[in-house]
């Protein structure tokens, strides 16, 4: 999977060639809206590579510059919708572009997932799902601020897809990565972040 080794590479370089700043805190609530670049453009071969909606929500607080946040995906053209439960941190990385100073947020995160399949999938967990599975996937963000309220955001997502390995078994794991004998899923996003203040604490 070129784009994880990808994401990978750029977090083992990182600090060779960026300096960051623990000094400011960042203390807030924030909340976002994204949707999934790659099948919104060109779609992929689970859509027949046809362009389709794959959008999120998310609900975040941070304090301290320690964000846990609680967010919801929805995929109506594949029957798939997923909640999760992230914990992150906010590492400041400043630099500088056409003698611009540049202020990135660079947010890794963990967020333990319950994937939800609908339509002829079985053996649902919860309310409204006719397929359940729970899993753990890796978050990576990148966030720039554009005012004190405002930010955008690109972010990559890393999940280990147990709906396809309980369906398909073996043929998941084809031509990707994967971890236990579980294919790995990467999504990229584009966000927009509104942020409130709410001093030093929460």
């Amino acid at each position: 999977m070129n784009q994880l080794k990808t994401i990978l590479t750029l977090l083992l370089t990182l600090p060779i060639f960026s300096s960051y700043s623990q000094q400011q805190k960042d203390t807030y609530i924030s909340f976002s809206s994204g949707i999934d670049i790659r099948n919104e453009i060109t779609g992929s071969p689970p859509t027949k590579d046809e362009p389709s909606l794959n959008y999120q929500f998310q609900f975040g607080m941070v304090g301290n510059n320690v964000e846990i946040n609680i967010g919801y995906e929805v995929f109506p053209k594949l029957d798939f919708d997923k909640y999760t439960v992230g914990i992150g941190y906010h590492f400041h990385l400043y630099g500088n572009a056409l003698k611009l100073p540049i202020h990135t947020i660079f947010i890794p995160s963990i967020e333990p997932t319950l994937i939800g399949r609908h339509g002829t999938w079985g053996g649902g967990i919860s309310y409204n799902q006719a397929s359940s599975h729970l899993s753990l996937g890796l978050n990576l963000a990148f966030r720039w601020q554009i005012n004190d309220s405002t930010a955008f955001e690109y972010s990559f997502n890393a999940l280990p897809r147990t709906d396809l390995s309980s369906m398909y078994g073996e043929i998941a794991t084809r031509d990707r990565a994967s971890i236990a004998g579980i294919g790995i899923v990467g999504s990229n996003f584009l966000k927009l972040t509104y942020m409130v203040p709410i001093g030093q604490n929460f």
